[in-house]
């Protein structure tokens, strides 16, 4: 009977250790485009898919990271510029899904001009050593030069102002204390909203933005092919009743309360693919973002596409 009592304790254990194990944390950042993780958890479209999926909130990529590293996490929201970083420092992933990427009909980032500087710059063609708000080594400082490549602008057109928390880098814009910035949104339609202009956006580009990515022992078919399932028929749910998913932006915090009436919501279904789902990062999407790393000191070289986005 002992016997049979301990047996049935470890039993236990090893079903208590499983069940825990099946549970996927996925980290998150307060970004618009991922209340399509949001909804996929508050809808059970996970469960539905034999999936125990919970999102973990965090204020910067920096702590996303962090967490990865550490193993406290299955995965995370975030870009490909995250992803090669972390794999470069020990946390093996890879890219399952796009949740962002650049379309004619949507932009994701607009390079903005502060409402106090608004009459003086109206174009591109009028910057000349300005004062840009952004963070060096992010997506925005790669978004950035792939402005000033696209856009021919002279060297020197814009001057690098550092401001590592994007709330502080709009404070200081809307405040005139710089010129310009490069944001995210809903960020841009609030500088629009208090009077500042758009004069670019990357509607123009074409790059994975935003992306989903697992951890390596996470990958199995099963779990990333029900991931992407979920997450396709969250996205559908979205844009079947953007009012309703806005106010639940609202309440989540990814959009601010005063602009949400005006934002544009995101739209996932723009590019034809079977599942609904903006498409994967390309092998020039990491050959170039990893060049640009590795440009900067980031990496100490560019990753094989393999090492870096799943494929079926």
């Amino acid at each position: 009977m002992r016997i049979f009592r301990l047996a049935a304790a470890a039993l236990a254990l090893c079903l208590t250790t499983a069940l825990h194990a099946e549970t996927l944390r996925i980290g998150v950042l307060p970004a618009a485009d991922s209340i399509v993780l949001e909804a996929a958890v508050d809808e059970g479209l996970f469960k539905k898919e034999g999936l125990d999926v919970v999102t973990v909130p965090f204020r910067s990529a920096l702590e996303v990271g962090a967490a990865m590293r550490a193993g406290q996490l299955a995965g995370h929201f975030g870009d490909l510029m995250n992803v090669i970083t972390q794999n470069a420092t020990g946390a093996a992933q890879k890219v399952i899904l796009t949740t962002t990427h650049t379309a004619a009909s949507q932009r994701a980032f607009g390079f903005v001009v502060s409402p106090k500087a608004a009459d003086r710059i109206q174009s591109l063609s009028d910057l000349k050593d300005t004062g840009t708000a952004m963070s060096a080594a992010t997506i925005i400082d790669y978004l950035l030069d792939r402005m000033k490549m696209e856009e021919k602008l002279p060297a020197g057109a814009v001057k690098n102002v550092e401001i590592r928390q994007i709330p502080i880098r709009l404070q200081m814009l809307l405040a005139g204390k710089v010129e310009t910035a490069l944001l995210p949104e809903p960020l841009v339609t609030v500088v629009e909203k208090k009077g500042g202009s758009v004069i670019w956006d990357d509607a123009g580009l074409n790059e994975a933005l935003a992306v989903v990515a697992l951890r390596k022992e996470k990958l199995d078919t099963k779990t990333v092919t029900g991931f992407r399932k979920a997450v396709a028929e969250a996205a559908r749910l979205i844009e079947a009743d953007p009012e309703k998913y806005r106010a639940v932006m609202v309440k989540k915090r990814l959009i601010p309360a005063p602009v949400a009436a005006g934002y544009k919501m995101v739209r996932f279904s723009l590019f034809g693919t079977a599942d609904g789902l903006p498409p994967l990062p390309t092998e020039s999407d990491v050959k170039r973002v990893g060049a640009w790393m590795l440009d900067h000191k980031m990496v100490k070289s560019v990753p094989s596409y393999e090492d870096i986005v799943w494929t079926p």
